[in-house]
């Protein structure tokens, strides 16, 4: 005849040494191995702060797309055109959809005045990213985030350039 203290001890024991394999086998790099040679399918849970990391990128790529439209509307500087499919695919990069915001920014009236708004505003969202990818706990977050922010900075040389 067993005890319940016995049985208890050795299911405790029991848990503790799969716990103890458990965590051996995640520093070692095999435990997803280790669950899947045993039916399981492990997935890795996205760091929350990444997820709204890309979606504030997001958000911020079509507030630039609809000032880029609304500018071009406006006062249509040819050099700029270029641009718009380089703010397109970044947007891409960080969202499954291109829609634009609703709300569309007045653009002055002054060509060199809206070009020049249009450049900080690029200017912002690039330091934006650049902040971003300095948060990012995921190394491919921080790589997307980072080459936004390259790319915002070539945009913005692009766009000072044509005024």
């Amino acid at each position: 005849m067993i005890s319940r203290r016995a049985v208890l001890g050795g299911a405790v024991a029991a848990v503790g040494g799969i716990g103890v394999a458990s965590l051996a086998a995640q520093r070692a790099g095999v435990l997803d191995d280790a669950l899947r040679a045993v039916g399981a399918r492990p997935h890795a849970e996205p760091n929350p702060q990444d997820v709204q990391l890309l979606a504030d990128a997001a958000a911020g790529q079509r507030s630039l797309l609809a000032r880029f439209d609304a500018l071009d509307r406006t006062h249509h500087v040819a050099e700029l055109a270029p641009l718009r499919s380089v703010l397109a695919t970044q947007l891409a990069a960080v969202a499954d959809d291109t829609r634009s915001p609703v709300e569309v920014p007045p653009v002055a009236d002054d060509q060199d005045v809206a070009v020049a708004a249009f450049a900080t505003d690029v200017q912002s969202t690039a330091k934006a990213r650049h902040d971003g990818a300095l948060a990012s706990g995921s190394l491919a977050v921080t790589q997307v985030l980072a080459s936004m922010a390259a790319g915002l900075d070539q945009v913005g040389l692009a766009v000072r350039a044509a005024t």
